[in-house]
């Protein structure tokens, strides 16, 4: 054992000690000068003497010639002795007394702290089995008769640990009928197509088709594989972007070039629909800027763009705007289709929902791009909400209204 560790050891020892060795050396001082005072003080009465002041050693010198000293030891030295040795044996006898309190406490300390220390094993086994109950805590009576901020701390800490493994029970269940839903959503969405496959292929194998029959039903399957092929893209994407294996990254730059993008993205497909799609706004150098990732926020852009042509009906027309507020960027989509119910507006960015009306039955989809189309924006600290387009003040399609934050800088600009 090291010296360091020795004095930690007997350190409820060493203090009083040293305390009691502190007070006796100052108070023998303060006695030492009274002795002086006195002797003198003595020789004076002795002589009667009191109008001539005398030394220390003089007084010493006439006790001893009127009797007052033996062996060399004058009365006063003799007083002081023993007035010393008095205090130093009541010093021993306090220090024994203050050694004994100081173990016994110290031996209550240790007994007290082990039954906390159990008891502390006993409701975090309980915890462990799951019948933990913080009402019925035995650290909330402990703190009833022995209050201590520490105990009453560490008994908050454990409701509050409590609390946090419930929430955390509450979201594996949660997370397990998700997963549950999940697998059952893709089985399903996996189920049409490769079953359209599946029966077209044994339709090619087993008939005698002519040329334009073969066409015909090759010209389906390839529908139906690029159907499963965007499926199967749209749910690596949300894996990937859900799991973290691709990452946004936020850069300074506008929309213009993203908004275009995404309209070229979707233009084939609105063309053969005969509709429009109108982006009615400034140019490139006259938009705010903001933080964005130019890939992902098109990939957006697209999604909501698609669902605008899917659901709109043939030559009609398709309104992007965009509107610069105070500390935002809106952007609003607004087509001329079938509508949302009121009762699916909060349901249409969840994955894989797709609405009941007879309209989107009959429209392929697998109803993940407005739930990536919200996973991104909201990647973008924005927004994304949908509510009624009306014209000449009938309700006639949607309007998709996305909000991102503009940078501080360009909002001096505006």
């Amino acid at each position: 054992m090291s010296g360091m560790e020795k004095i930690k050891k007997y350190k409820w020892y060493l203090f009083p000690l040293i305390a009691l060795i502190i007070i006796n050396i100052a108070v023998a001082a303060l006695k030492y000068n009274s002795y002086n005072d006195e002797t003198i003080v003595l020789a004076q009465v002795i002589t009667e003497n009191k109008s001539e002041e005398i030394t220390f050693k003089e007084a010493e010198n006439i006790l001893e010639k009127y009797g007052y000293a033996y062996n060399g030891k004058t009365i006063t030295y003799k007083n002081y002795i023993e007035l010393i040795g008095e205090m130093i044996i009541l010093s021993l006898v306090l220090y024994v007394i203050i050694i004994i309190s100081l173990r016994q406490y110290k031996k209550q300390l240790n007994k007290n702290y082990l039954e906390l220390i159990s008891l502390i094993e006993s409701e975090l086994d309980l915890l462990k089995e799951g019948i933990y109950s913080p009402s019925k805590s035995e650290l909330k009576e402990y703190i009833k008769y022995d209050y201590n901020h520490i105990i009453s701390r560490l008994d908050t800490l454990l409701e509050s640990l409590y609390n946090t493994i419930l929430l955390e029970r509450e979201k594996a269940k949660d997370d397990k009928l998700d997963t549950k839903v999940v697998v059952t959503d893709i089985s399903h969405q996996l189920k049409t197509p490769l079953a359209a496959i599946k029966s077209t292929f044994e339709i090619m194998q087993n008939a005698n088709l002519n040329s334009e029959e073969r066409e015909e039903i090759e010209n389906f399957m390839g529908f139906q594989i690029n159907s499963l092929e965007k499926l199967i893209l749209s749910l690596i994407n949300i894996s990937r972007l859900e799991g973290g294996m691709i990452e946004i990254n936020l850069s300074e730059g506008n929309l213009f070039d993203s908004i275009l993008d995404a309209v070229n993205g979707v233009w084939s497909k609105a063309d053969e629909k005969n509709i429009s799609i109108e982006f009615d706004n400034p140019e490139d150098e006259q938009l705010p800027k903001l933080m964005r990732d130019k890939k992902w926020i098109t990939e957006a852009f697209i999604n909501i763009l698609d669902n605008a042509v899917k659901y709109s009906k043939e030559n009609t027309e398709i309104h992007i705007n965009v509107l610069s507020l105070n500390t935002m960027i809106r952007i609003e989509f607004k087509d001329q289709g079938i509508g949302i119910p009121d009762n699916e507006k909060h349901k249409i960015f969840k994955r894989f929902y797709r609405g009941n009306k007879e309209e989107v039955c009959r429209e392929t989809g697998s109803g993940v791009g407005l739930y990536l189309a919200r996973y991104i924006i909201s990647k973008h600290r924005g927004t994304i909400m949908v509510r009624d387009n009306f014209i000449d003040g009938k309700k006639l399609g949607s309007i998709f209204v996305v909000q991102l934050p503009i940078l501080k800088e360009s909002l001096t600009n505006l």
